[in-house]
């Protein structure tokens, strides 16, 4: 499968194209029996598509659906899809995406049993999931394509293809200029699959425990068991084949060396079958662009002082014709090297237009911009290589390069020495030398006192000896050497040897209120002399403390409603003490930002935001005007506050009051939010 050019007006690929050359198209007619969009997904069902302020949220190059009902009257649904959609659901530029879906939903089933769902692009098998009231469910997605916007291409990895079509030889044909009717069920052609028998499969067929007892969708094929499967061949089909090939500019290039003109270089793209394409505009001379398998050029002459600010490409062959218009711009011509010795980063960079002279820039890689001199060549001192640089014009033209190096290799890292921080102790007591956070690849570590009244050293040559405080008053100093790689290194410590001191007074804070799921940090402090932080929680919902042995720790807040309460211990030569603070949550802040129910497929789509930016908390939504109606579903808060819940074949009903209500498990409430309904 291929995708083809992207359409002017909105954005789009023009056509899919499956490995049949079947070509399908975007289809967002509402007043087309055959698109599958009405008036109603229009913004404003008054006014003509346009795009983006009144274009439906989705649509589709390609839909085949097909339906049966199990043994228990359960609805069994297939959805096989190539969709465009948006990243947000609403219509924006630079939003648009397009994915493959296989959608399966069966209802009715035994729980915890084991169901084969054969389909026109495969077989898959599932679990049957317990629904809480005794039955089991299967509710699989699969959508494969791009979710960032763009990344059209993504979509060819999906199993929606070759597209499915009416079987030209049932009664009735396919409307013309389509490959079915969406409103009418039909036999379908196009699986590359074969099942079991041999048959290519043009079905859809459940195999699993007493699903066919009962159905009016037993099976009757020879040498399956109809009270454990049911099928059908009847789809629905929706598809309008593209009558355009469309095209797309992917460059145009100029270049200018006297006022006379110059070369106008044009690069194009449409369908891999024969197209007439051209090129025109101001100060040109209508070309016809050459090419193959879908990629077009042509080097057009222009005249005068400066190129044509746009150049039309037209692609004769559709009718009617499909126009793209492009402003072109100065080719740049660059190479950039980075030298490891001498840490410099050498660009040298040049225009195709020498009339112009316009001005090259290097775009910022964290650095800020590099301007290019007039010379073309630019050096600058970096202490790193980047791995591209980007060169823009003035004049519009944009080039990114790898940057190629040269140099030595770095050298490994030097050893370095870490004695550990000042400490202040007591007479007497036994004293802790620490070297552990020296860094490199140490071969030996050796310890030698610098001053103070003489001590025994324990371990003199590890990175942690110990040895006894004096019985008077003093200062000693320590001096750590660590050799390796680099080396060697060396480092001093500072002992202070009281006699006695008074005990440090704790500090936790003054009280906090924060948002739920906030990073918090608790900044504790001692009066006195502390040499040691402890941070403990002593009450509310247990959370993770970062660094909770230092002054300052950190945690993320649940995402609920609470007050939590820290104690701060510190410690010092003179003794312990402690404080508390408490942390309390600030009220959570809702919003439903849509609440919409499809009566025609049974879709539920509702979504909105909460301020709780933490994973973990979750929504419910309870059908009617207060929170004591039917729970519809439970849905999670995601880490930007968002939340959503859609789902097709729902066998739950809005009731009377045409309304939702929501709780969040973080303690916020919305009731009677009024509900949509529509077709």
């Amino acid at each position: 499968m291929t995708v083809g050019p992207i359409n002017a007006f909105d954005g789009f690929p023009v056509w899919y194209k499956d490995e049949n050359r079947l070509r399908l198209q975007l289809n967002v007619d509402p007043t087309d029996p055959y698109s599958g969009i009405t008036p109603a997904d229009l913004p404003n069902p008054t006014l003509p598509v346009s795009f983006p302020d009144n274009y439906p949220s989705e649509a589709f190059y390609f839909l085949a659906e097909a339906e049966m009902t199990t043994g228990t009257g359960e609805r069994a649904r297939l959805v096989l899809a190539l969709e465009a959609a948006f990243v947000s659901e609403v219509p924006r530029d630079g939003d648009q995406i397009v994915f493959g879906r296989v959608r399966i939903r069966i209802f009715g089933l035994q729980p915890n049993a084991e169901y084969t769902v054969t389909h026109p692009y495969g077989t898959d098998t599932f679990i049957a999931e317990p629904d809480g009231e005794g039955a089991g469910e299967i509710n699989f997605t699969e959508d494969i394509g791009g979710l960032n916007g763009g990344e059209f291409e993504l979509a060819l990895n999906s199993r929606v293809h070759p597209f499915l079509k009416w079987d030209p030889n049932v009664a009735p044909l396919a409307p013309e200029g389509y490959i079915g009717d969406p409103n009418v069920p039909h036999l379908i052609t196009g699986s590359v699959f074969v099942d079991s028998f041999g048959q290519p499969q043009n079905i859809f067929r459940i195999e699993g425990p007493g699903i066919g007892i009962g159905s009016p969708d037993r099976s009757t094929t020879p040498g399956l068991d109809s009270d454990n499967c049911i099928e059908t061949r009847l789809f629905t089909v929706l598809g309008k084949i593209s009558t355009v090939s469309g095209v797309d500019v992917t460059r145009a290039n100029y270049t200018q060396t006297d006022s006379a003109g110059g070369p106008l270089d044009v690069f194009a793209v449409s369908d891999d079958t024969a197209q007439t394409i051209s090129a025109s505009g101001n100060g040109i001379e209508t070309t016809l662009l050459q090419g193959i398998n879908g990629r077009y050029f042509a080097r057009v002459a222009y005249t005068g002082d400066r190129p044509p600010a746009s150049v039309t490409v037209t692609n004769l062959s559709d009718v009617p014709n499909s126009i793209k218009e492009a402003g072109p711009v100065d080719f740049i011509t660059a190479t950039a090297n980075y030298d490891t010795n001498s840490q410099t980063l050498d660009v040298i960079a040049s225009s195709s237009d020498l009339i112009g002279a316009p001005a090259l820039s290097i775009e910022d890689f964290g650095v800020g911009e590099i301007i290019i001199p007039p010379n073309g060549l630019s050096t600058t001192s970096l202490p790193f290589a980047p791995s591209q640089v980007t060169i823009k014009s003035t004049a519009g033209g944009k080039r990114v390069i790898d940057v190629s190096v040269t140099g030595s290799p770095d050298g490994p890292i030097p050893v370095e020495a870490n004695a550990g921080p000042d400490q202040t102790v007591v007479v007497n007591s036994t004293v802790f030398l620490n070297g552990t956070n020296s860094t490199g690849a140490i071969t030996s570590y050796n310890w030698i006192q610098l001053s103070g009244p003489t001590v025994a050293l324990t371990g003199g040559t590890t990175a942690t000896p110990t040895f006894v405080a004096p019985a008077s008053q003093a200062t000693l100093v320590f001096e750590l050497t660590v050799d390796g790689e680099g080396g060697p290194s060396t480092d001093s410590v500072s002992i202070t040897v009281l006699d006695s001191t008074p005990p440090p007074i704790a500090d936790a804070g003054p009280d906090q209120v924060v948002q739920q799921g906030a990073l918090v940090t608790l900044a504790g402090s001692a009066t006195g002399l502390a040499t040691s932080y402890q941070w403990a929680q002593i009450s509310g919902v247990p959370v993770q403390l970062t660094n909770p042995n230092t002054s300052t720790a950190t945690y993320r807040f649940p995402a609920q409603p609470a007050t939590l309460t820290f104690q701060l211990t510190v410690q010092g030569p003179g003794g312990i003490s402690s404080d508390t603070v408490q942390v309390t949550s600030v009220p959570e802040t809702l919003t439903v930002t849509r609440a919409e129910y499809r009566t025609g497929d049974a879709e539920w789509r509702i979504s909105g935001t909460s301020n709780v930016l933490q994973a973990g908390a979750s929504i419910s939504i309870y059908i009617g005007s207060s929170l004591n109606g039917t729970l519809l579903a439970q849905v999670p808060v995601d880490t930007l506050g968002e939340w959503g819940y859609r789902v097709e074949g729902s066998s739950q009903l809005p009731d009377q009051t045409r309304a939702i209500s929501i709780q969040s498990s973080s303690g916020g409430t919305l009731q009677n939010i009024p509900l949509n309904i529509r077709n």
